[in-house]
């Protein structure tokens, strides 16, 4: 996918990158040793403070597992790697990294959804909301993340509302009810059983009630009252999790959705032969994959599940030259602020050193009666000159000779 290269960038996000797992280099054995569960998004959260990180953002769904920081892509990686337990040589055999504008791009197009597994998937949407989110709670969100997530949010709203990129109800959890479809007749006297009661399960429930009303669906999750909570939002039957084997041999069609390390549903659970259809749509996988060798057993996992939705993409891959305008629209108004941006740290600096040197016994060119006056007039001359040249690098170019300056003279 191209992007135009007319930016005129000024520097300061050389040290803003990405490092990541997602669907295209990695198979789901690969991404589910790297998902970031809440135990394992700890570990990254202290690595991170340890690592005196104050700019990090942990994106984690079924399909990838991503970091934004300002840091460098070496320390994001390293950190990724220690916090779930895998070797950075596996991270380099299937990730990837991006820095500066590349990875501005990149993530302008995960949360427009034009580099989700389904094209226009917005899902991904409220999972980077998320994730921001808990980056801003644990103090590791700064200014200059917090503003470029804002921005490709932007971007991504304004695609969803003026193309037609996500036309029609196409996401995994609606992939799940096109093969519960296509494989199972008669389903209004089958026994549908739904393990976990996350987002991703009400998605899931939220389909089932549209599309087979009336149907009979159980649901369970470890924590009782959550099911309890779910089953009469959608109307179905809040069953034991401590009853889980019982039911999943007494289902036809069992749906699991958790964010468990382990596998939950094993091979032992199924009892008699009757045909069953299992979708297993966690990352990583909830269903042992023994539980596939039973006769008349037909097990999904979510790469699976996801493949058949291949033919409706035709009509939203049209759409993308739309979207990717509105992107370039976008990441040409975050230039303009990322500027303006600079600007003002860059004068903070300025001023700070002004004031440095005005109290040196050799200084003459502040007197002391009058100093905060002129430091006021001289930095806000400069902020005059850097706006007029906006629209140049020349801005820029001083900025950074500057900059030098006062990085060499606080050394």
């Amino acid at each position: 996918m191209d992007y135009s290269s007319t930016y005129d960038i000024c520097s300061g996000l050389e040290n803003f990158g990405i490092i990541g797992i997602n669907y295209q280099n990695a198979d789901i054995a690969v991404r589910s040793s790297f998902a970031v569960c809440n135990i394992t998004q700890e570990r990254i959260t202290f690595f991170a403070k340890e690592k005196k990180l104050k700019d990090i953002i942990v994106l984690s769904t079924c399909n990838r597992t991503e970091i934004y920081g300002l840091a460098s892509t070496e320390l994001l990686i390293e950190i990724l790697c220690e916090a779930t337990g895998n070797s950075t040589s596996l991270f380099h055999q299937h990730g990837y990294v991006y820095t500066g504008m590349d990875a501005v791009k990149h993530l302008f197009k995960v949360a427009s959804g034009l580099d989700s597994q389904i094209i226009g998937d917005y899902e991904i949407l409220m999972q980077l909301k998320k994730a921001a989110r808990y980056a801003k709670d644990n103090e590791l969100l700064g200014s200059l993340s917090d503003r470029l997530v804002n921005f490709a949010l932007q971007a991504s709203k304004r695609i969803k509302s003026e193309t037609k990129l996500s036309t029609g109800t196409v996401s995994v959890a609606y992939a799940a009810i096109e093969v519960i479809r296509e494989r199972v007749a008669d389903i209004a006297n089958k026994n549908i059983l739904l393990v976990g009661a996350g987002k991703f399960g009400r998605n899931v429930a939220r389909n089932i009630g549209e599309y087979f009303p009336g149907a009979k669906v159980r649901i369970t999750n470890r924590t009782f009252s959550k099911a309890e909570d779910f089953a009469q939002e959608h109307d179905m039957l809040p069953v034991p999790y401590e009853a889980l084997a019982q039911q999943c041999e007494e289902s036809d069609i069992l749906i699991v959705s958790t964010t468990a390390e382990d596998y939950t549903i094993l091979p032992g659970f199924f009892k008699t032969e009757k045909p069953r259809l299992l979708l297993d749509l966690s990352v990583p996988k909830s269903i042992h994959p023994a539980v596939k060798t039973r006769n008349n057993i037909t097990l999904m996992d979510v790469d699976e599940i996801s493949a058949i939705l291949n033919d409706t993409f035709a009509k939203r891959k049209a759409e993308i030259p739309k979207a990717i305008a509105i992107i370039e629209d976008t990441l040409g108004e975050f230039v303009e602020w990322h500027k303006v941006f600079l600007h003002r740290h860059f004068l903070g600096q300025v001023k700070s050193k002004l004031y440095e040197l005005s109290e040196a016994d050799s200084c003459l060119a502040f007197p002391k009666d009058g100093k905060d006056f002129l430091i006021q007039k001289a930095v806000k001359t400069l902020a005059v000159d850097l706006r007029s040249q906006t629209q140049t690098a020349r801005g820029c170019q001083y900025i950074n000779t500057m900059h030098e300056y006062l990085k060499i003279s606080h050394s």
